[in-house]
């Protein structure tokens, strides 16, 4: 098992990396994190779930159940990882074992102590390398979905402190690599965030001073010097005031070391370090755009694209003049969705590197998806490229291939930076890549160019949560965001961290400085006009994507046409994404012309597929495709293609919930349609599990639409109780089955309401609302009555008796289940008598009458064995080791718990009948001080 917590608390046994259910269990497993390999004692773990003062009356046993539960998610049935230690026979703490190498917080500070090792023996190459990839398992702020506790937050401070530490120790080694001007950038928003931190305004003094820009070096130094004035009423260190006076004396010492005495061994450069032979003076074209000032983030790409070019810049100075040859151009092919900032990256990279390339940089926008323009010839771009370098226009070859060859004979002997910005194809700028082996070339696309030989293919995504805020920062100004950051959060969130967007709501706020960031939030709530707020100036979140969906709204390929239809259907859709079986179905399509359709969506960003077995849609891209479905799909068909979707979600569900239970009586539905084949249990609860979300959101989208989609809604929710309930997802019970309930009363549907009656109440009975559960239950058999539903109203009955026994009115209870018996008994459901036999010792037990109840559970446990029901065995062999227990036969009692566990593990489910795991019998038991006899 792997553990990551520096951004969201996940984790991960093979597969994908998943987050854990319910806040509790995070909490649980975040606490137990913290403390990784030392036992925490329970006492400590219950005041970090609850607190002093919130805490249960039942918070041991509810202690037990998330350990339990943690258990079966961490796939750890035996012990072995969450580690029970005890005081004699009771649980004094728990331990979580866990390796460097499983948990990231503990690699990332490996790494960072080897890249500090690295700098302490003078290897700045090897300790930026350590460093950067430290830096880049962080995520966002640890345990950032995790609610606070005394040890999350005190763990995550900690891993905050040494995050930017190694920040500021990764630009030291970045520093003594000569690295100034790439560094720049970062060392501005660093000192912006922490001002006071003088070590990192000492680095962007030194970098400013390294870069020629001695004034601002100056600058820099002065705003610390008030700011601390000010603002705590101090000077700055010795140290950085005999920086500044270096800098001031334009001490030559302070530039970088040549690249000779970068290598292992050289000494350490600090704040000072022997000067270099300056690089030659660029003598070539320079034609990159301006950088964007708001350029945020990005780290770990513009980190790969800088690493791949020094590594090439260094052997080929290594190799003297023309050396390398036959080394491939580097080339670095950056790839994402409309508006993701593909070019504002490539651009600020390009800068960063412009010194390496002193024979120029060469850069064309190949209109590739630009509204409005096609795309550009390379033969028009190659004459471009050939008159920059100095060719005569009379003399430019009118022919591309002829055009493409003076290129590369022209590039050959020098150092040029080729961007090719918003490219179409490989066909487009395969003729202008120049050849020289100390050439480099940046590309962008919408499409992934797998085709393109020799390059590293990066895939540009969405910014992460606190990059998204710092770019909003960047445009607004640090106050206005900082005096409505849950706003900020909110304006992030609803551009999806889609850097395009960020950026128009940006400038939307930028030109009304008065206007409070909640005015905006307010206005992009809506969806339905979401889009249109995300518009200013040129700037247009719907202009970008209409240019990729034109591509296939009128493309000439076979599959262009269901590519569009698949994109806007799929918007139609509940749920945070689709498997090509339920999307095949939503399409009416064969599953290999629905993955043809899907899989060009997927070149064209306009989903996302990280494992090719699942898709996903940016929210934005779904409300554009909304819009498309409206204007250009009939109600009818948006109708039908939900239908089928949910009919195979129903179908399936249904087949899976008979996998698990066989045995359970629950209402089953005929349904048309195509279904996900399950071979097994095992299948059934992976296919039920990697489509829970969606799931839930279609029963919740069901909810208030039309026949047939309404009824499949309430039927999903019929289905999904019988998963859900023994797995304790009690608000996801709650809400489907008040949306069933709701659905049944607007369709007129009498069974259906009792069933979500009756289905509500086992959420009540997880809650402990017994109350509630009562209500529930009265009024589901009110409803089984008058319809002469005996199947009804024997479920509704013994629950009822459970939710008696629980407000300790166990006459009643008692009452309750001698009429379910009898009519068990009538109707000749053996099944339904078992169960009753078993709630009745449990009511006779609460009364004090131990024998009774004792042969309640006997003649329970005879039919459930007569019946094949694993289930009510476990049950009844738990109840009477508790009763044999209470009566003081310890013996007899620990039997027959031992009896149950080997029961309850072969009916393929670790919860008992309370919704307690296996191993949390064992600390149950314990708990009456029982001394083990013979075994």
């Amino acid at each position: 098992m792997r553990y990551r917590v520096l951004g969201t608390l996940e984790l991960r046994d093979g597969g994908e990396w998943t987050s854990l259910g319910p806040a509790k269990w995070r909490m649980l497993l975040a606490v137990l994190l913290c403390h990784a390999n030392r036992t925490v004692p329970t006492e400590r773990l219950m005041d970090e779930l609850w607190g002093e003062e919130g805490r249960p009356q039942s918070a041991g046993k509810l202690l037990q159940t998330y350990v339990s539960r943690l258990r079966q998610a961490l796939g750890d049935e035996s012990g072995d990882v969450l580690i029970t230690d005890k005081q004699g026979y009771k649980a004094h703490g728990y331990r979580l074992a866990v390796e460097a190498a499983e948990f990231d917080a503990h690699r990332f500070e490996q790494l960072v102590e080897e890249g500090r090792r690295g700098l302490d023996r003078g290897a700045p190459e090897a300790a930026a390398e350590r460093l950067r990839e430290a830096l880049a398992l962080w995520r966002g702020s640890p345990f950032q979905d995790v609610p606070p506790t005394p040890a999350v937050e005190a763990e995550t401070a900690r891993l905050e402190e040494c995050r930017l530490e190694a920040l500021d120790a990764r630009v030291e080694a970045d520093l003594r690599c000569g690295r100034h001007a790439s560094v720049l950038g970062e060392l501005e928003t660093l000192t912006a965030e922490y001002p006071f931190r003088e070590d990192l305004r000492g680095r962007q003094m030194l970098a400013l001073y390294r870069s020629g820009r001695q004034a601002d070096a100056l600058a820099a130094y002065r705003d610390l010097r008030r700011a601390l004035s000010d603002e705590l009423g101090v000077e700055p260190t010795p140290a950085l005031q005999r920086l500044h006076q270096r800098i001031l004396a334009a001490d030559e010492t302070l530039m970088p070391p040549p690249p000779d005495r970068t290598e292992e061994g050289a000494p350490r450069g600090g704040w000072g370090a022997p000067s270099a032979a300056p690089r030659p003076a660029p003598r070539g074209p320079q034609q990159l755009p301006p950088a964007s000032p708001a350029f945020t983030g990005r780290h770990s790409e513009v980190a790969v694209i800088r690493t791949l070019v020094e590594e090439r810049d260094d052997l080929v100075a290594e190799s003297g003049e023309g050396g390398a040859g036959g080394r491939p151009v580097v080339i670095a092919a950056i790839d994402g969705t409309g508006g993701v900032g593909k070019s504002s990256l490539v651009i600020h990279a390009a800068h960063q590197l412009a010194d390496r390339f002193p024979d120029g940089q060469l850069y064309v926008d190949l209109h590739g998806a630009t509204a409005g323009l096609t795309a550009l010839d390379p033969g028009e771009v190659l004459g471009r490229f050939l008159r920059a370098l100095g060719v005569d226009g009379s003399s430019v070859p009118s022919d591309t291939d002829e055009a493409a060859a003076q290129f590369r004979s022209l590039a050959a002997g020098r150092r040029l930076l080729v961007i090719l910005d918003n490219a179409a194809s490989v066909e487009q700028i395969r003729p202008l890549l120049p050849a020289g082996p100390g050439c480099s070339a940046l590309v962008t696309s919408r499409e992934m160019l797998t085709t393109l030989e020799g390059a590293t293919h990066l895939h540009l995504d969405v910014l992460p949560r606190d990059q998204a805020v710092a770019l909003l920062e960047r445009i607004v100004g640090a106050e206005r965001v900082g005096a409505e950051p849950e706003e900020a959060e909110a304006i992030t969130r609803l551009c999806g961290g889609l850097p395009l967007a960020l950026r128009i709501a940006g400038a939307r706020l930028a030109a009304r400085p008065n206007r409070p960031l909640r005015s905006l939030v307010t206005k992009l709530t809506d969806a339905r006009g979401r889009l249109d707020e995300l518009s200013f100036g040129d700037l247009a979140v719907r202009t970008s994507f209409q240019v990729s969906y034109d591509a296939f709204r009128e493309g000439r390929r076979s599959d262009d046409q269901d590519a569009a239809r698949a994109f806007r259907l799929l918007s139609a859709l509940p749920g945070p994404d689709v498997s090509l079986p339920v999307a095949s179905a939503l399409l009416g399509l064969s599953e290999s012309r629905a993955e043809s359709a899907l899989e060009r969506l997927v070149d064209a960003q306009l989903l996302e597929s990280p494992d090719s077995i699942r898709y996903h849609m940016h929210d934005l891209l779904g409300l554009f495709a909304s819009e498309r479905a409206e204007q250009e799909d009939s109600e009818s068909e948006r109708s039908s293609a939900v239908t089928r979707a949910l009919s195979c979600y129903v179908a399936t569900a249904q087949q899976a919930v008979a996998l698990l239970d066989p045995l359970r009586p629950w209402p089953r539905h005929a349904v048309e349609g195509a279904v996900v084949p399950l071979r097994d249990g095992r299948e059934a609860e992976t296919w039920l599990k990697a489509e829970l979300r969606n799931l839930l959101a279609a029963v919740t989208h069901s909810a208030d639409q039309p026949e047939p989609v309404a009824r499949l809604g309430m039927w999903l929710a019929q289905c999904l109780q019988w998963f859900l309930y023994p797995r304790a997802h009690t608000q996801d019970l709650r809400t489907i089955n008040e949306l069933a309930m709701r659905t049944a009363r607007r369709l007129g549907d009498l069974e259906g309401e009792a069933w979500a009656l009756d289905h509500l109440a086992g959420a009540c009975w997880l809650e402990h609302s017994y109350e509630d559960m009562r209500e529930c239950l009265e009024s589901a058999l009110e409803i089984w009555r008058e319809l002469g539903h005996r199947e009804g109203e024997l479920r509704s009955l013994c629950n009822l008796a459970d939710a008696l026994c629980e407000l300790e009115l166990h006459e009643e209870a008692i009452e309750v289940q001698e009429r379910h018996l009898a009519l068990a008994r009538e109707t000749g459901d053996r099944a339904a008598e078992v169960v009753g036999l078993g709630n009745l010792g449990r009511a006779h037990r609460g009364l004090g009458r131990s024998e009774e109840a004792l042969t309640c559970f006997k003649e329970s446990l005879e039919g459930a064995r007569r019946t094949g029901n694993i289930h009510h065995q476990g049950f009844a062999l738990y109840e009477m080791g508790i009763t044999y227990m209470e009566q003081g036969r310890f013996p007899e009692g620990r039997t027959h718990l031992d009896q149950g566990l080997p029961v309850w593990k072969q009916a393929g489910t670790y919860e008992s009948w309370r919704g307690h795991t296996w191993s949390g019998l064992f600390p149950a038991f314990m708990t009456l001080d029982v001394r083990p006899g013979p075994r």
